[in-house]
């Protein structure tokens, strides 16, 4: 499931390659989902889900999110985001709760 699913799906957010999801293409993996997020909604999720503190989102960061049901890191409801069940590599995050 890791190659077949994480890996390609991480693979379609990190658009610039650089083998992290950063600030700007959450926010456009957001708005390209139609689910459109403030500055501050961005901010807060990145750094719930950046566990290194890197200001980025690495594969073995966003594996762990995906592998534990897109849940907040933190046991903080700030963040909340979910892949839409049964999309497959495409995965569609479905709602962030602020």
């Amino acid at each position: 499931m890791y190659k077949e699913v994480v890996c390609p799906a991480f693979a379609k957010y990190d658009k610039d390659g650089s083998n992290a999801i950063d600030k700007d293409e959450l926010a456009a993996l957001m708005k390209s989902l139609g689910k459109e997020i403030d500055d501050d909604q961005v901010t807060k999720a990145l750094k719930d889900l950046d566990i290194n503190k890197d200001g980025v989102i690495d594969l073995s960061e966003f594996s762990r999110w995906f592998f534990t049901g897109m849940q907040s890191y933190g046991g903080v409801s700030r963040t909340l985001l979910k892949l839409k069940k049964g999309t497959g590599a495409g995965g569609i995050l479905t709602s962030f709760k602020d």
